[in-house]
């Protein structure tokens, strides 16, 4: 889930990932850390309930199906905000840049943006390019069926 940790840091979630953690290390960090392990991994899944972890189950399909189950059962609505965003390669916060102090961008890009954030970690500099276009795209989605999901939760009859 590799892509979907991505998303998670964009959304400011401190989203460890490594395709090199087995179960026993997900566990460990887990219980160290507080943190809430998310996975399709059924075994996993079932051992981290038999340690009280918290643990949330998403589907294999692709990263809406995924990020619906995720924000729908923190029962929070999605929000990008570039200041509270995390770098989506490392995880480290990011951090807003005057224009004269990024390197390595394009200068057409220098020319045409005034604000960029840089991660505090990996060096690596964003701004808000023709991608922030398909990532607010993605959130209105995701927004827009997280929102008919529970309008459809309200309109079921009371048991």
């Amino acid at each position: 889930h590799g892509k979907l940790a991505r998303k998670m840091r964009l959304y400011g979630f401190d989203t460890l990932y490594d395709v090199k953690f087995d179960d026993s290390k997900i566990i460990e960090i887990a219980k160290i850390e507080g943190r809430t392990i998310i996975t399709s991994d059924e075994a996993l899944i079932e051992r981290a309930k038999s340690e009280k972890l918290q643990v949330i189950w998403v589907p294999l399909d692709s990263d809406l199906p995924r990020m619906i189950k995720i924000f729908e059962t923190i029962k929070i609505l999605p929000k990008i905000d570039p200041k509270k965003s995390r770098c989506p390669n490392c995880n480290s916060p990011l951090a807003i840049v005057k224009k004269e102090d990024v390197k390595d961008v394009p200068e057409n890009v220098l020319k045409r943006k005034r604000i960029f954030y840089k991660c505090t970690g990996c060096g690596k500099v964003y701004w808000h390019g023709s991608h922030w276009r398909k990532i607010r795209e993605f959130e209105k989605t995701l927004k827009r069926m997280l929102n008919e999901l529970r309008e459809g939760r309200k309109n079921e009859p009371k048991r």
